[in-house]
């Protein structure tokens, strides 16, 4: 077997036999990595402290050549992020970002800038409010899986520069005025939303997140890029279905 030792962060986890736990977890260089933890719940809570919902961790793992579940032998804790279990708001959306993360990505598929974006993330987490970044997250996870919508130009015609227009679901891309006959059930896309949606695309995190946006582009954009995520997906997550049921829940705690 090989030893691996890496940073990662926790995804999953899965109650394994009487005293194991399957642990999904990302890392910068390997990507969604997946193991078995021996006798964690025999061996007291700061044993299980280093395998916790979105605990960013050092660990070590013993690799097995022919299979994806290896084991995983120690976990050393770099940042509990226990502020996101305190909360319903906090675990909610920190499990839709973790969930999304595992939906998307292949195991052992590296995506350091994944990895970054989700730490930096459960950093913004309990200091913005989570529909805004998640908006954003949501964008920029598409990005680094090149599922980004085409916002350049009219993908029937090509014109541009386009400042407004119709967003196909479908197709992932923006379609002028003339052509919207082609998708008639494509979103009207206004210039704020549309220039938001860009902005979005092309910079960090932390500077999209700086940015000021109206509630109105704001809601705009998320009902855009919650739709085609959840096209591409071809379903609903059920951490999504989650965060939906308990909206006016939390409407009324921050309220």
């Amino acid at each position: 077997m090989s030893i691996h030792k890496t940073e990662a962060l926790v995804l999953k986890t899965l109650p394994f036999r009487s005293s194991s736990l399957i642990v999904t977890f990302f890392t910068p260089q390997l990507g969604k990595v997946r193991g078995v933890v021996k006798g964690v719940h025999r061996e007291g809570e700061i044993r299980q402290a280093g395998f916790e919902l979105f605990t960013h961790a050092e660990y070590i793992f013993y690799e097995k050549k022919r299979s994806d579940l290896h084991l995983i032998s120690e976990a050393s804790i770099l940042e509990s992020h226990h502020a996101l279990r305190d909360r319903l708001e906090g675990i909610a959306y920190a499990s839709y970002f973790c969930e999304l993360v595992d939906e998307l990505t292949e195991v052992q598929d590296p995506h350091p800038r994944i990895f970054d974006l989700l730490k930096d993330s459960f950093h913004f987490l309990p200091v913005i409010p989570p529909p805004r970044l998640e908006t954003v997250f949501v964008t920029q996870l598409l990005r680094e899986m090149g599922w980004l919508p085409f916002l350049e130009s009219c993908l029937e015609c090509g014109a541009k520069p386009l400042e407004k227009g119709f967003f196909s679901i479908r197709h992932g891309a923006l379609i002028c005025h003339r052509c919207r006959a082609q998708d008639t059930a494509a979103l009207s896309l206004g210039s704020g939303a549309l220039s938001v949606l860009r902005s979005y695309g092309r910079n960090s995190l932390a500077d999209c997140l700086r940015q000021f946006q109206s509630s109105q582009i704001e809601n705009q954009v998320k009902t855009l890029i919650t739709a085609f995520l959840n096209y591409r997906l071809g379903k609903v997550l059920k951490t999504r279905k989650f965060l939906d049921s308990i909206r006016s829940v939390l409407s009324c705690a921050n309220s």
